[in-house]
């Protein structure tokens, strides 16, 4: 032991001297190829204010207000943007809340390969690339798990509770609308229309705008309301009167009723709503639903549920026990279970096929949530509100599955020293718990009433008050893909949910140290081994940390190995010419490491993986020149977040060089890692 603690002084002693210059030094991170986590340019992620939105067009939205696209590559296919502050999405924090985060970059990468459409059991579902990681609730407690390692039956967090950022949504003016005297006409070359009162949103137009989108023949010059409720119907007359229009009412034998008011004018003002004519499997929630605070929502969904929801099951126990509603369009249903998150209720979303016809049901089960429904939304319809009723007193308990944490939960009690019925509240069922690694959340919740609040129990605590359910993973799908695909960076959190509330990570080491402290990145990532096939630098990257400043250049290099073949690359889908290529440009890179390594670096951050065997070739190679070199060296035991990981092993091959764990995923131990920068290189 003193002869290690020697080699450490004398480390640290080396390193004050090489660094007691006031210029920048340069830090080579040494260690595998990095990985891509990138999303299908059609997913759509959840907004702060609440709004839904296409990441390729977050990232040419961000593109339209700056001039600033930095390509991080040899070609100008990968490229990052920085955001000025103003995107914002909800973002998961270690405690598992939620809350709005600022994001600081988009990213665009070139991609061609597969791809995973996972689906869970509620519905959801998302596409990304292999190792695009979902935050996952397993025997250890939450983890990241990359989607290629993501199997059926695992548990991933889908958001319980949202409430959205308040907003100023404003109606926009149309050149289509010419305002005249407080009225508003369409501008038509062939006739007069009929102006129209422009009445700016409010409760009232949420819930005809409900009734027009649930009931509604809407086109560009009228709109057809049919029910067979004559109050809704009355409903419909009195919104359009508010417009100062007229409306025919037609009663056909045999055939529902229609209220249908003609009025190009109309259609023209409901586009400025952000509801403009659309076929009934096209048709959403408005921005300026999503956007409304939570009276104005909870009207426009009474009024979407008297025209489209049901109640099924209130008679009978043998029936299942649901609130529904139906459509054509999936993004109506998404949208309506991102509204009906402001009151803790989480819907399932099925795809129902009939006639050749796919329809989407959006399902509320299990009395709690029934009751939530009654009390936030309800119906106005009396037969259904009745059965709402019997709904919520037949105390339906639908199958609560288990959470799959019992080896952590019984690890917490082990250290607490806690008999059975002290931790869990009684000692029934426990012995079957462990079997099954399954306790319910239920359970969880009455554990946290009693439990202390330490470290021990904090993940206890943390699944009792989540914002996030834990769904389960019933398909994955594997889709080829060529083109660009999309990410977030979100700083300190690192996470970012879709528009149906999956939630997903973003990160790497090198990016992580260079964006956690300017904000930018030094690179690209990608799946595909030595895909960075040149070093990069990312300079001047200021650290603070504990009244010590350290600035450094960050020199990323390849993931350094003895050989680089190019059937490496052809078991990634890339056609031989290009593999080819690829395995030579990464043989060069390789070299050029090993030449920066030699002449052009001040001292090494060596990343090695804690999951595999240290004892090889390429890394007693790579320290016995980083010795001879003299150079500082700082070795990170990576990926702790994985079960099979062994720092204690690393810590055994290289006993002469201090080992820091971390995980470059999670983030994990990054404050010691930045301690040990400033230490070492400051």
């Amino acid at each position: 032991m003193g002869i290690l603690t020697e080699l450490r002084s004398s480390i640290s002693r080396a390193a004050s001297s090489l660094f007691a210059g006031s210029e920048p030094r340069r830090i080579g991170i040494y260690g595998p190829p990095n990985a891509g986590k990138c999303l299908h340019p059609d997913e759509k992620v959840l907004l702060a204010d609440g709004t839904h939105a296409r990441i390729e067009d977050v990232f040419e939205t961000v593109r339209d207000t700056t001039d600033e696209l930095v390509d991080v590559s040899e070609e100008p296919h990968e490229s990052w943007l920085e955001c000025d502050g103003e995107l914002a999405v909800p973002a998961l924090g270690d405690d598992l809340s939620v809350e709005s985060m600022s994001v600081s970059h988009v990213f665009r990468q070139a991609y061609e390969g597969p791809m995973y459409q996972i689906r869970t059991k509620l519905g959801r579902e998302v596409t990304v690339s292999p190792e695009h990681p979902f935050v996952s609730l397993t025997g250890d407690g939450v983890e990241t798990v990359p989607a290629e390692s993501v199997t059926t039956g695992d548990r991933v967090a889908t958001l319980s509770s949202f409430s959205p950022s308040p907003t100023n949504w404003t109606v926009e003016d149309t050149p289509t609308l010419a305002s005249d005297g407080g009225l508003a006409t369409y501008e038509s070359t062939y006739h007069a229309p009929k102006p129209v009162r422009p009445i700016s949103f409010d409760t009232p137009v949420a819930r005809f705008l409900a009734l027009t989108i649930a009931e509604a023949q809407h086109e560009d010059s009228f709109i057809a309301f049919a029910n067979e409720n004559e109050a809704l119907r009355a409903e419909f007359r009195r919104a359009v009167e508010r417009f100062e229009l007229d409306t025919t009412t037609y009663n056909y034998e045999g055939k529902t009723p229609i209220v249908r008011i003609n009025s190009r004018s109309l259609v023209e003002h409901l586009k400025r709503l952000d509801c403009p004519p659309a076929p009934s499997a096209e048709k959403r929630v408005p921005d300026s639903v999503l956007t409304a605070d939570d009276e104005t929502v909870a009207a426009f969904l009474r009024a979407l549920f008297d025209c489209e929801g049901s109640v099924q099951g209130a008679e009978s126990a043998d029936r299942g026990r649901y609130v529904t509603m139906s459509s054509a369009s999936r993004e109506l249903v998404v949208g309506v279970g991102t509204l009906l998150l402001r009151f803790g209720i989480i819907a399932k979303i099925r795809g129902k096929y009939h006639d050749g016809t796919t329809y989407y049901e959006l399902s509320i089960g299990r009395s709690q949530q029934h009751r939530a429904f009654r009390d936030a939304v309800g119906f106005d319809i009396e037969a259904k509100a009745d059965r709402l009723d019997a709904l919520c007193e037949a105390e339906s308990a639908a199958t609560d599955h288990g959470l799959p944490v019992m080896p952590a939960m019984e690890r917490a009690r082990a250290a607490l020293g806690m008999t059975q019925v002290e931790f869990y509240g009684d000692g029934k069922h426990i012995a079957r718990m462990r079997r099954r690694n399954s306790i319910t959340t239920d359970r969880i919740e009455s554990m946290a009433e009693s439990l202390p609040a330490c470290e021990e129990t904090r993940l206890v605590h943390d699944l009792a008050t989540a914002d996030v359910a834990w769904d389960e993973v019933v398909e994955i799908e594997r889709v080829d893909h060529e083109g660009y695909i999309y990410d977030l960076t979100v700083p300190e959190h690192h996470t970012f949910t879709t528009a149906d509330g999956l939630v997903v990570h973003n990160t790497t080491l090198a990016n992580r140290i260079a964006r956690d402290w300017t904000g930018d990145a030094v690179g690209p990532e990608s799946h595909v081994p030595h895909e960075t096939r040149r070093a990069r630098r990312k300079e001047n990257v200021e650290i603070k940390r504990n009244g010590r400043t350290v600035t450094i250049d960050i020199v990323d290099t390849p993931g350094v190995t003895t050989k680089v073949d190019y059937e490496e690359f052809l078991e990634h889908d890339i056609e031989k010419e290009d593999a080819v290529r690829r395995s030579r440009e990464a043989t060069e890179g390789v070299a050029e490491a090993m030449h920066w390594l030699r002449e052009d670096v001040d001292g090494v951050i060596y990343v090695l993986d804690a999951t595999t065997d240290p004892f090889t070739q390429v890394n007693t190679m790579l320290i016995g020149i980083i010795e001879s070199q003299d150079l500082p060296v700082l070795i990170l035991a990576n990926k702790t977040d994985l079960e099979e990981a062994s720092v204690q092993r690393i810590q055994n091959a290289f006993p002469q060089h201090e080992t820091i764990p971390l995980s470059a995923l999670e983030g994990d131990n990054m404050d010691e890692v930045y301690d040990k920068i400033a230490e070492y290189f400051g």
